[in-house]
């Protein structure tokens, strides 16, 4: 195929998820829940363009980590923009793939293609180093842009999952005493996590839609944790906060040195949960 008119052919497929993502919000769902629930033509009909795409990307950055930086510098920027942009828009669609299927569990580390992971790496060393977006400008644009994070509805999959693992220990009791603490350590983590994308502008307003899969996490925690906890990410939804997200009207964010963000995923060793006291 004439490349200029595959390049149209990509445009066109990204212009149909942009008007998903913008038929999911005026329905006052998530995109990243409305394609997992699959309970609707659009959310269907969308898998085969999330397909092409996906296909495309896939040889582009297979020709590119052969042939890495063959083009000029203003080139490859411009091709990690759109890459990137794509990244964010379509990996939310294959995480609520992958947790469609209960079984499947740790995304990141099991499912993540590695066309993403290479996108990622390339945009954080070549483009975003250089040319940071301001918090200002961020929180200008909050509403539209995407997600930072293109795995964050992967941590929230994680996040559930260690709430119900925990009500499992606290229902039937015994159990493995060392999955109990990963679970509790994942979810300080997750906690402190949350609240730095908030606090950086990074996620997209649909995070806080009603019903989506970050509400159900919020509201199993609080049936974990009781109205007795403390925290950043606490008082940002305890007070309502969120629904004010990204407007000009947000003037007392907690500040994110009230958690712990020196957690990463998979490196919990079950002793840092002192501060949710006894679950």
């Amino acid at each position: 195929m004439d490349p200029s008119r595959k390049l149209n052919d990509i445009k066109i497929k990204m212009a149909f998820l942009e008007w998903y993502k913008k038929d999911c919000k005026n329905k006052c769902v998530g995109y990243y829940d409305s394609y997992k629930n699959q309970r609707a033509t659009s959310d269907m009909d969308i898998a085969k363009h999330k397909k092409y795409l996906t296909n495309y990307w896939k040889e582009m950055v297979e020709e590119a980590e052969s042939h890495p930086q063959k083009e000029g510098a203003y080139v490859r920027m411009t091709w990690l923009y759109a890459g990137n942009t794509y990244r964010k828009m379509v990996e939310p669609l294959d995480i609520a793939e992958y947790y469609r299927k209960t079984e499947n569990r740790d995304y990141v580390k099991q499912g993540r293609s590695k066309h993403y992971v290479l996108l990622e790496k390339w945009w954080k060393e070549d483009c975003e180093s250089h040319h940071p977006m301001d918090l200002l400008s961020k929180k200008r644009n909050v509403d539209g842009n995407f997600t930072e994070d293109s795995c964050f509805w992967a941590h929230v999959e994680e996040a559930r999952f260690s709430c119900g693992l925990i009500k499992d220990f606290g229902r039937f009791g015994g159990g493995n005493e060392e999955e109990k603490r990963l679970c509790e350590g994942y979810l300080l983590w997750f906690e402190g996590y949350v609240m730095e994308q908030i606090g950086n502008y990074a996620l997209n307003p649909e995070v806080f839609v009603a019903g989506s899969s970050f509400m159900k996490w919020w509201t199993e925690f609080q049936g974990i944790v009781g109205s007795g906890h403390r925290s950043g990410l606490a008082e940002f939804m305890r007070k309502g906060t969120f629904r004010k997200y990204g407007s000009d009207t947000v003037t007392n964010m907690p500040h994110r040195d009230e958690l712990m963000f020196n957690m990463t995923p998979g490196n919990f060793d079950g002793k840092n949960v002192s501060m949710f006291g006894s679950w």
